[in-house]
């Protein structure tokens, strides 16, 4: 049981490329969504969320946004690819992979989409393929050590069914000082110096929606059967006046 995804394109026309454009509207949809929760001015306590909850805040701004945005938004995407009708976004699912030591480990998933529409071209199941969003809070750029593990993660992770060549990233940025720049360059230099994780090209700025600049990619190698390259596609999202004690 291998992640190797070469074994599931073979005689297939160009898998990769549409793949990538249909993770492109994809990704245009979030930073929409993103875009439409900004003109909310919503906000989001921290001691609303620890009195009144159990959930951690982080997990809680993810569920907010899927719940709020990302699922109720969903004909803006399907306005500008059709083949997306039955996209569906859900948070903490969980798929397997096979750690260093061999055994097989739940992998749980911040923002699992799935029914991209793609079984013909990879040859599996609809709900088989998914697209992966990891999410981190950043208040200080201390904090892009936890950012950086989940890139390790996406390296050494051998996941036993069908993981698309493509994964994602989301930064709530909740200090003012900081932008988006700032950070990513400190992703840079701590990849730089990374022992354990392959970066072919560093995080770099890339257009994705018409009026959002805060989108990034980046290309990394896995760790384990043939180095395959993959990529990452990073948004840094301004919480910074979203967030409130």
């Amino acid at each position: 049981m291998v992640s190797d995804a070469t074994i599931f394109i073979q005689n297939r026309k160009d898998p990769i490329s549409i793949t990538n454009h249909r993770i492109k509207n994809i990704l245009w949809y979030i930073l929409e969504c993103h875009k439409i929760f900004i003109k909310d001015n919503r906000n989001y306590s921290q001691n609303w969320v620890r009195n009144n909850t159990t959930i951690h805040f982080e997990d809680y701004l993810k569920f907010e946004f899927i719940d709020n945005y990302l699922i109720p938004n969903k004909y803006l995407l399907k306005d500008i690819c059709s083949e997306l009708e039955e996209i569906n976004f859900a948070a903490e699912t969980q798929q397997r992979y096979i750690d260093a030591d061999g055994k097989q480990k739940p992998d749980k998933i911040d923002i699992c989409i799935n029914k991209l529409g793609l079984q013909n071209e990879w040859n599996d199941a609809d709900e088989n393929i998914y697209f992966a969003l990891e999410c981190k809070r950043i208040k200080h750029l201390a904090d892009t050590n936890g950012y950086i593990v989940d890139i390790g993660k996406f390296c050494q992770r051998n996941h036993t069914n069908l993981r698309l060549p493509f994964e994602g990233q989301i930064a709530f940025i909740e200090n003012p000082q900081l932008s988006h720049t700032n950070i990513t360059n400190e992703i840079n230099k701590r990849l730089n110096k990374s022992a354990t994780i392959t970066t072919d090209s560093y995080l770099s700025n890339i257009k994705l929606h018409k009026t959002l600049d805060c989108s990034y990619l980046s290309t990394h190698k896995k760790n384990f059967l043939h180095k395959e390259q993959f990529s990452i596609y990073h948004l840094m999202f301004d919480y910074s006046e979203v967030v409130v004690e």
